[in-house]
């Protein structure tokens, strides 16, 4: 009985504010773009509801085809605006620098080296040595130690 006296253009209204609202504060909740598109597809729907007075299941459709459309319309814009260099900062920025061992040490064992003044232990993957005086390069950072390999020739 209940079912015959809801007005499904009423029911069709209310859903698509709540759902473009709903949207809205989630978009606003998130650093990213989550859900903006949704909020454009509700609206979109919220408006063929209430101008157009078309059927609960043209409603949906239209939500989804517009909600798909914004999504494929701004994901170069997107892409462009969340997809920056990410910066090195700190210890990471030292990865392909160039450091000055200061203690030689071999295969399987550690060394230090100096870069801008501050003292690291040196260790390698390498089945080489590394004297005192040369430079080699920064490879990675294994906790407290940094991964060097040899300076190529060149470089």
């Amino acid at each position: 009985m209940f079912l015959m006296s809801l007005d499904f253009q009423i029911v069709g209204i209310v859903l698509w504010v709540i759902v473009f609202f709903v949207a809205v504060i989630i978009e606003s909740l998130e650093p990213q773009l989550v859900s903006i598109w949704f909020a454009g597809g509700a609206f979109v729907a919220l408006i063929f509801a209430t101008l157009f007075r078309v059927s609960l299941m043209w409603e949906i459709l239209i939500f989804m085809m517009t909600s798909v459309i914004l999504l494929l319309l701004t994901r170069p814009f997107v892409k462009r605006v969340t997809a920056q260099k990410t910066v090195a900062t700190n210890a990471d920025a030292l990865i392909g620098q160039e450091i000055l061992v200061d203690q030689g040490f071999g295969p399987k064992q550690s060394g230090s080296g100096l870069h801008s003044d501050i003292r690291w232990k040196l260790i390698s993957d390498e089945t080489v040595s590394f004297q005192a005086g040369e430079f080699a390069i920064i490879k990675a950072i294994k906790g407290n130690k940094l991964l060097i390999e040899k300076k190529k020739v060149g470089n």
